[in-house]
């Protein structure tokens, strides 16, 4: 029953998906010519892995993406709020696990995007088209979501992919909230990986009202100060960009968590995030790893190898 019951669900997201995506390349055999989910760097799809079944991680808030790829969901009652969208070919996939644990993908609300990279953000202008959802990101993060690429600003610009536009992106500063419901998500400006990095905390409660069984979880962008090779933290027309930075990385290593979900779940497990205090470890780990850059970049600069 568990296996036929699946199959409907599957079915009936896949179909919900194509009809309010209004668009008729998705809504046939030639769905992956659809620019909306058109499959994005396939080169590194072993680097990204695949959705799997959906996984309960507290309360009310579940994951959607792979392994390797974070895409958080998180019921509020009156709706759902997404955190990141993963990959643009991703999208059919992300309505079909909503429907696995009994959500129609017009039940998203909120889109909150933590990174503008690709690998995060390209797949947000299919599930808009398809739900209607609010993006939210920060004012840098939401320059690069309507234009669908970064600018020179970013650290990882020379490897980065190109993808679908999101036209109506709401903005969102350090400390403001989006409520739905009952639920409360703060946004945390934590720039450094991009500019316009933002991370995310929420209260989840488990169990009976009288005795729940409560956390606060935070969804961290990606921490890691890799660049493209021509990017220089250390370049003084970087200064303002790395002062962030280090900002950010103390502003999350402050902060009072029981859970990070990080958006690439193997950077929570390099710091040691996936025990007690857990945003103390990923913030200190990742400010270490920023010290390791620049003295590698001033290596360069001085001609040591």
């Amino acid at each position: 029953m568990g296996t036929v019951r699946g199959v409907v669900c599957a079915f009936t997201a896949a179909m919900a998906f194509m009809f309010a995506s209004g668009s008729h390349a998705a809504q046939d055999a030639g769905a992956k010519d659809d620019p909306l989910t058109k499959p994005i760097a396939l080169e590194y799809a072993d680097a990204f892995g695949e959705p799997g079944a959906p996984r309960l991680v507290h309360g009310a808030t579940w994951a959607l993406g792979s392994p390797m790829l974070s895409v958080t969901v998180i019921d509020s009652g009156e709706g759902l709020l997404l955190i990141d969208a993963g990959l643009a070919q991703w999208a059919p996939q992300i309505a079909t696990e909503l429907a696995m644990i009994g959500h129609d993908i017009r039940d998203l609300r909120y889109i909150l995007s933590s990174e503008p990279h690709y690998d995060h953000a390209s797949g947000i202008a299919a599930l808009v088209r398809a739900s209607g959802a609010q993006v939210v990101a920060s004012a840098a993060g939401a320059a690069v979501l309507r234009a669908g690429h970064s600018e020179r600003n970013d650290p990882q610009l020379g490897e980065l992919f190109a993808y679908p536009p999101v036209a109506s992106v709401r903005t969102i500063a350090d400390g403001e909230t989006i409520v739905l419901g009952d639920l409360v998500v703060t946004a945390h400006a934590t720039p450094g990986h991009t500019p316009g990095s933002m991370s995310w905390s929420w209260r989840s409660c488990a169990g009976p009202q009288g005795a729940p069984n409560c956390e606060t979880i935070v969804a961290a962008a990606s921490l890691t100060s890799r660049t493209d090779g021509t990017y220089r933290f250390s370049a003084p027309a970087n200064a303002a960009a790395l002062s962030a930075f280090r900002e950010g990385l103390a502003r999350l290593a402050e902060l009072d968590c029981d859970r990070v979900i990080a958006g690439h779940p193997a950077h929570a497990q390099a710091s040691g995030a996936t025990g007690a205090e857990p945003c103390r470890r990923l913030g200190r780990y990742y400010a270490k790893a920023l010290d390791a850059q620049l003295a590698a970049e001033s290596g360069q600069e001085s001609g040591v190898n």
